[in-house]
């Protein structure tokens, strides 16, 4: 697949090389995944680039056209530099609100976003409501000018240091109406408690405890019972940068392992000129120019209004698990190196393993897939 940036699109990922250009960004990545800290700077200065609002709705800031595909296209280069995709989630909250909320709720959306941080989280999953979203338990009742929310969520992304959260919640008097909230993450009785993870650990992962939660009825996000079909093209999108930030590490850790096998000499060579590191590095380069295929394409769907489940499916199961076999074969190259003194390319590994989980499980992916493919062939 050809793809080939206009002008525009041109200076704006040159405006990202020349971010990542300006300064040693590992050694602060390295230490925010050691104090388990979001990189908050470095979101900053991203937003500040115009990245985080580039898909939102045009009236707030996001581009009129192939938005998804620039966007795609910037990160693709912040990450064959070494960023870090931790603030990469801040541009799929904020569209949210921006398109489904009243009038109070987008002027909030708007002053968050202003900070060029990531100050909203969605808490959608459950202890016993991961894949299975229909399982849910957490509650809302409407008393009187407002709505008490009861329940728990757990493993959600940023709700550390969010401010705000979307949340879906299910009606209590007939268990039938999932419905969607925006409201502040330190009202009274909300509890939010943070948990250790293998990676991804510059986001945060949390469990939210809601105890006779009191919140207004221009709270509600949209109408009442939407609160899965408000976000089901939302979730398929986040599909697709899931695949865009692990092919962009995949990418990077491919690079690091090349120049290395360029420069490490063994047995009076480098082992660059050992067939067996060149076969791994044609593995990887193959699978890699497949990922970026992928992820292009889906980006184009997204701009057009095309995107189905099944490829939002398909484009997140192969990019996380090519990009976990290329990182594994980059660390296998890099030898010591790859696994001792911190290198980009380990945290890459625990990161992508992660996302193997995090915004639908392989397994849910193959399910999503599967049921595409024979529904198009009944």
């Amino acid at each position: 697949m050809s793809i080939i940036l206009n002008e525009d699109q041109q200076l704006m990922v040159e405006g990202m090389r020349d971010l990542m250009n300006s300064e040693n960004w590992d050694t602060y990545f390295c230490q925010c995944d050691n104090e388990h800290k979001f990189p908050e700077r470095f979101c900053v200065a991203l937003g500040e680039l115009g990245l985080h609002q580039m898909i939102n709705p045009p009236q707030f800031g996001g581009l009129e056209e192939n938005a998804m595909t620039t966007f795609a296209a910037c990160w693709e280069e912040v990450l064959r530099l070494g960023g870090n995709a931790a603030c990469i989630w801040s541009s799929t909250t904020y569209p949210v609100v921006l398109r489904e909320g009243n009038e109070k709720q987008i002027k909030i959306a708007e002053e968050l976003m202003a900070t060029n941080k990531v100050l909203i989280c969605n808490a959608a999953t459950e202890p016993m409501a991961g894949s299975d979203l229909g399982a849910m338990q957490t509650t809302y009742t409407r008393k009187g000018d407002k709505y008490i929310i009861n329940g728990q969520k757990t493993f959600i992304t940023d709700a550390l240091y969010s401010e705000y959260m979307i949340l879906t919640a299910l009606d209590a008097e007939t268990m039938t109406k999932y419905t969607n909230f925006f409201f502040p993450c330190n009202l009274p009785g909300i509890k939010i408690s943070p948990l250790e993870k293998l990676g991804l650990k510059t986001n945060s992962a949390c469990e939210i405890f809601l105890d006779n939660v009191e919140i207004g009825l221009d709270d509600m996000l949209g109408a009442e019972g939407e609160g899965f079909n408000m976000q089901k093209d939302d979730f398929n999108v986040e599909r697709v940068i899931s695949g865009l930030y692990c092919y962009g590490y995949a990418l990077c850790a491919f690079e690091d392992a090349a120049k290395y096998a360029n420069q490490r000499v063994a047995f009076g060579e480098t082992i660059a000129r050992q067939p067996v590191i060149q076969w791994k590095l044609a593995e990887m380069a193959m699978k890699l120019e497949n990922m970026r295929n992928m992820v292009f394409e889906g980006s184009r769907r997204v701009d057009e209004g095309i995107l189905k489940p099944g490829y939002a499916a398909m484009t997140k199961y192969y990019c996380v698990t090519a990009a976990q076999e290329v990182i594994d074969s980059a660390i296998q190259i890099l030898g010591g190196v790859g696994i001792c003194g911190e290198h980009r390319a380990a945290r890459a590994w625990r990161d992508v393993r992660a996302s193997r989980i995090s915004g639908g499980t392989d397994e849910m992916m193959m399910r999503t897939l599967g049921r595409a493919i024979v529904k198009a062939y009944k």
